[in-house]
């Protein structure tokens, strides 16, 4: 099952990070050398010979090079316009670092969610800049004793200057689920906050102590008013708007029980059935809009579809 979130190849060189100040490359402090020998010291003598970067904003948002991909020389890049810096590791003799920008308008940037034609490997480093980026901007206080916390270890940890103790990036477990009925049908629902014909699969977070099995049936439950069975892992995708971990479900409505949705009209306001061939058509007359092109959900749904969905390239 194609994933474009989780397909990319690059070396990550996570025991280069404690000794990397990438901050200090982006912004010629001190020669882009320096890092490459660091890196080949702590990388089983990996040998980088220049850098890219990923200029990244808010939300999910990155500035395309001139080719309308995502990597760019560190020449371009405006050093007083650099508000954090990553060390991503490295592919293909390049370092990889996420740079994250000083909030501006929003002219020249993309939207990483509604892009399909990226390289595998720049959209999930992409991806992970952004979550990177947003861990950063709502860290900045100790949880433990409400002391101000530090950039650390390239980007991956903050330190706090008061106790010492060191964070390092949370990531928040989640279930999406593709319920189907016993003649194969799926259901899809609308939250409250979306566009009015958006509609997606039931999704939801882990709650402390659950298997992920007992979130698919419990969300399922409290989101549609379903119970369901046979429910079977289908794949996992790190979703880093801000910081979640989608794991794919799929499961049956429980033989016997009642197959009309429960909404609670508060979180979900509608959820419905579709066979492969009113979907199609739904999708095509513009009554309902698929989850986006990179998302764990378009998929799932593209799966059980059993073909490109309509509007998919």
């Amino acid at each position: 099952m194609p994933l474009p979130l989780s397909q990319g190849n690059w070396n990550p060189c996570t025991y280069a990070r404690p000794f990397i100040d990438p901050r200090a490359v982006a912004k010629r402090a001190i020669p882009a050398k320096t890092m490459y020998d660091t890196i080949a010291q702590h990388c089983g003598g990996l040998q980088v010979e220049t850098t890219f970067a990923y200029l990244i904003s808010e939300r999910g948002r990155f500035i395309p090079n001139s080719q309308g991909g995502a990597r760019h020389g560190l020449d371009g890049v405006d050093p007083h316009q650099i508000k954090r810096v990553f060390f991503l590791g490295a592919q293909g003799g390049a370092a990889l670092l996420g740079i994250q920008l000083h909030p501006t308008d929003s002219d020249g940037y993309a939207d990483l969610r509604q892009n399909t034609h990226l390289d595998s490997t720049d959209v999930q480093l992409l991806a992970t800049c952004s979550g990177l980026a947003n861990w950063h901007d709502n860290g900045a206080f100790c949880a433990r004793c409400g002391e101000r916390t530090t950039y650390a270890a390239a980007g991956w940890e903050r330190k706090c200057l008061g106790c010492a103790r060191i964070e390092y990036p949370r990531t928040d477990p989640s279930i999406i689920v593709a319920i189907h009925d016993q003649n194969d049908r799926i259901l899809v629902a609308h939250n409250t906050r979306w566009r009015p014909t958006y509609a997606s699969l039931v999704a939801g977070f882990m709650e402390m102590g659950e298997a992920p099995e007992q979130t698919v049936a419990r969300e399922t439950l409290e989101e549609v008013g379903l119970h369901v069975d046979r429910i079977e892992y289908v794949a996992s995708q790190a979703w880093p708007f801000p910081r979640s971990l989608m794991l794919g479900y799929r499961a049956r409505v429980v033989d016997g029980a009642g197959l009309e949705p429960v909404v609670d009209g508060v979180e979900i306001d509608w959820a419905r059935w579709y066979t492969r061939e009113e979907y199609g058509v739904a999708l095509k007359n513009g009554q309902i809009e698929a989850p986006g092109p990179i998302s764990i959900a378009r998929a799932i749904i593209r799966h059980w579809y059993g073909q490109p969905l309509p509007g998919d390239e």
